[in-house]
């Protein structure tokens, strides 16, 4: 096990420096359903030596979104370190112009400490290994750092006062045998063609170089260049011949042998944020006409005028396409697309000019990109010939009912008897009254006979993610009155938080009949006792309840308990994957 603290960023470090091993930290973020942004500037970035001596990784700020993160890694900059065994990371973030959004909300949120006092400033947090899990970084390798910040179980939420209260929970992984992919974002120096490679520079807030890093591609490498599909050579010679610096984008594999971030996609231009153009991005709430013809599609979500900084939270806006101009794509695919493929509930990122709240993206270089889109829904039974239908709850965080299914007198799909092909798709478990999440894209407008949404994945919250929120304030020592190997209870009486939701809705815990119990769901879990931005990770249960037991005090209360897994209302009894104490 290792012991670890941090509030981080999204990002990555990568350089590839002959004679020093090169340390690329990546983080993998868990978002919560009731945030739509949270996105700080990061400043600093600090590892320390068994000798107390240090290394800074990143002196320029840069700024990151949490929540942008869920199922990617992001790369961020490039640093290359002494070889040797390090005890501890801290970095230091900047919450001064902080843009924290709940979702429903307009404005930005306030963000408090668990004492309740507003964060504007500088926090500087630590990451502490344990003796026996301190990583040794030797010549010649790219040494891979995964931090998990998990936002359900560092945030609580008080949408009424507009207010999020910030405890970082994190926990990590040292040289993954399976790395997730990852993107990153920077801007293009260099296209070698003979090389089969590009170079892509993180730069900060001001304009300053944070540090660069090699991109390599491959014939079936999917590039999207000023809203233009193209793959392998031709792609190549595209990118090659884009003047100045564009900002760009970039989803691939980090190899920790070859140290290099091999590209999947790539997308800059027009359509990629940074590069000038105004954009729009969230759901599709309606559309006026139908296949075949020009659109106005209206568009809850957020929105950016490049020119002025101007920004909008949660606003509905109207986005005007052009069946023959306007390009369609969509995120990691180089299938050819029209305007016809924007159906209601796609999450899409729209981009043109902004006047208002009406973006133009039907003349110029008007482009709308299809993002992975999230439907909530109760199973109507189980799957038939591949096709799952639900009653939908939601699409991302919006209630059902701000849809209209209705195009151009048409009615698209009915949302008590939605369909999801989930071909492919390990659907065991599923039956009538499983709570669903689908994960993929919706089928375009006018096609007969289709289903409704395409799922890539799926997740049955009837039988996992859970999640159990308990917070008291003031800290109560008496919180967790008892814990050992098979279980803890939680005296809820004095909790201001005490809830548990599946992503459909909560459930109230009361000390009626009994208290509320958390057990391990499996042999082996992820549990976390936080206290003074140190977090401490166990594997086994025991363990768990053990250091619970010896560091509960009057001087150390405790503040929140947060756990993911399967809840039995009826017993109150919660089966935990993780859990998360934090103490203060």
């Amino acid at each position: 096990t290792d012991v670890m603290a941090c509030t981080f960023s999204r990002e990555v470090f990568l350089s590839f420096l002959r004679d020093f091993p090169d340390l690329a930290v990546t983080l993998l973020i868990a978002a919560t359903d009731e945030i739509d942004m949270f996105e700080v500037d990061v400043k600093d970035i600090v590892l320390t030596r068994l000798n107390g001596s240090t290394v800074s990784l990143m002196t320029r700020s840069t700024r990151v979104d949490f929540v942008q993160l869920e199922s990617l890694i992001e790369v961020m900059v490039g640093a290359t370190v002494p070889v040797g065994r390090y005890r501890r990371m801290s970095m230091t973030l900047d919450f001064a112009n902080a843009s924290v959004c709940i979702a429903g909300q307009t404005s930005s949120a306030t963000v408090l400490d668990p004492f309740g006092n507003s964060i504007t400033g500088e926090v500087v947090v630590d990451v502490s290994f344990a003796s026996t899990a301190r990583p040794n970084l030797v010549v010649n390798r790219n040494h891979l750092f995964v931090l998990d910040l998990d936002l359900n179980q560092s945030l609580s939420v008080d949408a009424g006062a507009n207010q999020v209260t910030f405890s970082p929970v994190v926990t990590a992984e040292v040289d993954p045998t399976n790395p997730k992919p990852v993107f990153t974002t920077g801007v293009l120096t260099d296209v070698d063609t003979f090389a089969g490679e590009l170079t892509v520079e993180r730069r900060s807030l001001t304009g300053a170089t944070i540090g660069s890093y090699t991109v390599d591609v491959s014939g079936a490498t999917v590039y999207q260049i000023d809203g233009v599909n193209q793959t392998g050579a031709p792609g190549l010679a595209a990118l090659a011949a884009m003047s100045g610096t564009p900002r760009i984008f970039v989803q691939g594999i980090l190899s920790l042998t070859e140290r290099r971030l091999h590209a999947v996609a790539i997308e800059t231009g027009d359509g990629t944020p940074g590069n000038g153009q105004d954009f729009v991005i969230g759901h599709v709430l309606s559309r006026n006409n139908g296949a075949g013809n020009n659109a106005t599609l209206t568009v809850q979500g957020f929105s950016l005028e490049a020119g002025s900084g101007v920004r909008r939270f949660n606003t509905v806006h109207t986005v005007n396409v052009d069946l023959t101009s306007t390009s369609v794509l969509k995120r990691l695919s180089g299938a050819g697309l029209s305007t016809d493929d924007l159906q209601v509930g796609q999450r899409i990122a729209a981009f043109g000019t902004l006047t208002g709240t009406a973006l133009d993206a039907a003349s110029g270089t008007g482009i709308v990109r299809m993002l992975v889109t999230s439907v909530w829904g109760t199973a109507a039974g189980v799957p038939v010939n591949n096709t799952l239908t639900l009653a939908l709850a939601r699409i991302g965080t919006r209630p059902i009912g701000l849809f209209d299914f209705v195009v151009g007198g048409n009615s698209q799909s009915t949302p008590a008897t939605y369909t999801i092909d989930v071909s492919g798709l390990a659907t065991g478990g599923v039956v009538g009254g499983s709570k669903i999440r689908g994960i993929g894209f919706v089928n375009p407008v006018d096609v007969g006979g289709d289903d409704d949404f395409v799922a890539e994945s799926l997740v049955n919250h009837s039988t996992t993610a859970s999640l159990l929120l308990c917070q008291w304030l003031p800290a109560n020592v008496s919180a967790i009155p008892s814990a050992s190997s098979t279980g803890m209870d939680l005296d809820v009486s004095t909790a201001l938080i005490r809830v548990v939701g599946d992503g459909f809705g909560t459930t109230v815990l009361s000390n009626s009949p009994s208290m509320p119990t958390i057990e391990p769901l499996l042999g082996v879990g992820v549990y976390r006792i936080v206290e003074n931005g140190g977090v401490e990770l166990h594997l086994t249960f025991d363990s768990f309840a053990q250091a619970l037991n010896s560091r509960i005090s009057v001087t150390s209360p405790v503040f929140r308990v947060a756990a993911f897994g399967t809840f039995d209302p009826g017993t109150q009894t919660f089966d935990a994957l993780v859990v998360s104490v934090i103490l203060l």
